[in-house]
């Protein structure tokens, strides 16, 4: 099945994806990394389609790319290249790629967790995983009960966002600063609206309105 959502439960996925980064940050074998970063490639390339596995892949490369030229500099250790200021060395090259490959893993194991996981079976493992913690006087039910609410909301916000932008600018409104002052003027009252009546804001059962239904 693509995307593997009935494979494994959900919270055995987060078990794994958490014992995956925990084993990244002890382990210091190159190899090992590269072996680790390889796996989770070919479960990602098998699990995923392909629309997904592009996704957000121009940031991810950028992340990449700072994260290994930002360790490959100015460490100690055998130098293997040296021009001006700028130096190479052996402990530097391996410290890059530790860490490129350790960040690599770490991004696509999420990737592939939120792929097969949805948010609300997300939520639902994490508060029975963390629930122990409730004994010592950690509210994590009422934690988790609120950002079930808040990401029920977030579809009904949005979309009366938009309309509300799009209705109101019209195309008349021009320039970076006329946006930012017209989304500002616009925002405030549909924060108001959220305190004052946030039940409107829920995604909508059937026969309800939204609030732009409701003008």
């Amino acid at each position: 099945m693509r995307d593997g959502k009935a494979l494994l439960p959900a919270r055995l996925k987060i078990l794994l994806y958490v014992l995956l980064v925990i084993g990244l940050f002890f382990i210091r074998d190159v190899h090992v990394h590269m072996l680790i970063g390889g796996a989770v490639l070919v479960i990602s390339l098998v699990g995923l389609s392909v629309k997904r596995m592009k996704g957000g892949f121009v940031p991810i490369f950028i992340l990449l790319f700072f994260t290994f030229a930002g360790n490959l500099f100015f460490h100690p250790g055998r130098i293997i290249f040296s021009k001006g200021f700028l130096t190479i060395t052996d402990e530097g090259t391996h410290l890059a790629s530790l860490r490129t490959i350790r960040v690599f893993s770490m991004i696509f194991g999420a990737k592939l967790l939120t792929a097969t996981v949805s948010i609300e079976e997300l939520l639902r493992s994490l508060e029975t995983i963390l629930y122990p913690l409730e004994k010592v006087g950690i509210p994590i039910r009422e934690f988790f009960s609120v950002m079930g609410l808040t990401l029920q909301c977030f579809p009904t916000l949005m979309t009366h966002l938009l309309k509300s932008y799009r209705k109101g600018a019209d195309g008349s409104v021009h320039g970076f600063r006329k946006r930012v002052g017209y989304m500002a003027a616009f925002l405030l009252p549909v924060f108001a609206e959220s305190i004052r009546s946030p039940e409107v804001f829920f995604t909508p059962t059937e026969g309800t309105n939204t609030p732009e239904d409701k003008k």
